[in-house]
């Protein structure tokens, strides 16, 4: 069965790992790599970066996964995204879930290869991934992506054991960075190092934390403050923002998963029974025609 291609959001993330049985976590969005951007979120478990994909080598040397480190190869197109996710959430102690304790122990003793088969066969999180599968106005036969397309791809940054790893699924193991004293600042720089090698103009990258789920944080801040009214003031407007952000999530995910096709077509079948859908194509084909060529910047998703 394929999977699926996801779109890199918050939203989208925080609802995948909870689905495979996490708690605790989630996701955010990081617009810098300042200090500040990431003491806002702490504490941080893992970095999950977008980037596009040029395919040119990368000479950094890999090695076998030490004792404790989970990684895993690959093995099948369009898991990138979870792939990344698990690689973060594998080498971290949090409490994962049945699927993923399962998954832990079940391929501990594999090689990278066969992990990335685990991962690929299992049924759970196969069907946790596709969840997020986008309706499909034409079903058409997949090829391979030629030279003009945009190929994205997830690596993730974890600190374990002591070191800091980038964790990619194409390559055969994983990339020490060095040592994990200050992780953070480690994964920024080899983040840095890979943005400085696009040209100026490109924009197409995303960086997520897997962080501490905001609510938690913000439930115990209000226990702790509870003889501060003002303070405990703040703290539950902050929950409050907290608890619709979620709302909005859960709202805007429902939305991913409408098929919104049926729609469409009814609403351009009245256009052309009442004789409009004619005049409005041929005045949009006027106005593209009259507008200078461009060359639009595509998602990071």
């Amino acid at each position: 069965m394929s999977w699926c291609t996801v779109e890199s959001d918050p939203g989208v993330f925080t609802e995948l790992v909870e689905k495979f049985g996490v708690s605790g976590v989630e996701f955010c969005e990081l617009y810098s790599l300042e200090d500040e951007d990431f003491s806002r979120v702490a504490p941080v478990y893992g970095l999950i970066f977008l980037f596009k994909w040029t395919g040119e080598s990368d000479d950094r040397e890999t090695s076998e996964a030490p004792a404790g480190v989970f990684f895993a190869k690959q093995m099948v197109h369009n898991a990138c995204a979870t792939q990344a996710i698990l690689s973060v959430l594998l080498n971290t102690d949090l409490a994962l879930g049945e699927t993923l304790e399962e998954l832990r122990s079940f391929s501990a003793e594999l090689p990278p290869d066969m992990r990335g088969l685990a991962i690929e066969n299992s049924e759970a999180i196969r069907t946790a991934h596709n969840s997020f599968s986008r309706p499909e106005a034409f079903v058409s036969a997949e090829g391979p992506a030629t030279k003009d397309d945009d190929v994205f791809h997830f690596v993730a940054f974890v600190p374990r054991n002591g070191r800091v790893y980038e964790l990619d699924g194409l390559k055969d193991g994983p990339v020490d960075l060095g040592p994990a004293d200050d992780w953070l600042a480690v994964a920024r720089m080899a983040i840095n190092s890979r943005i400085e090698k696009y040209a100026a103009s490109e924009i197409k990258f995303n960086l997520m934390a897997i962080v501490r789920d905001r609510r938690l944080l913000l439930d115990e801040k209000a226990a702790l403050c509870a003889s501060d009214p003002d303070e405990l003031a703040n703290v539950e407007a902050d929950r409050a923002l907290e608890t619709a952000k979620r709302e909005q999530w859960t709202q805007e995910n429902i939305r991913r998963r409408h098929n919104y096709v049926p729609l469409v077509v009814d609403f351009l079948k009245v256009l052309a029974a009442n004789a409009k859908l004619k005049t409005l194509v041929d005045n949009a084909l006027a106005a593209k025609a009259a507008t200078p060529s461009a060359n639009p910047l595509s998602s990071s998703s």
